[in-house]
């Protein structure tokens, strides 16, 4: 599946993919740093069985299935 990815303009850790070419404005979510948002990457393959560091390709592809998008939370380490 390729997707489109948007970061929050307000909170530097939250990211939102949608399938590509899917119109996020359209996208209702609950968390208030998903309204502004600012484009990232489009037309990233994400394919069903791949395990990356990071991020579950299965649980992405799941999301936007059932949901229309998937919602990342990035954790960074200051240490």
């Amino acid at each position: 599946m390729k997707v489109d990815i948007y970061k929050s303009a307000t909170s530097s850790n939250k990211y939102i993919s949608v399938r590509a070419g899917d119109d996020v404005a359209k996208v209702q979510t609950s968390d208030p740093d998903f309204a502004k948002l600012v484009h990232q990457n489009s037309d990233v393959e994400v394919t069903q069985g791949e395990h990356h560091a990071g991020y579950n390709a299965d649980l992405i592809i799941r999301d936007i299935e059932q949901h229309g998008y998937h919602l990342h939370h990035v954790k960074r380490n200051f240490s």
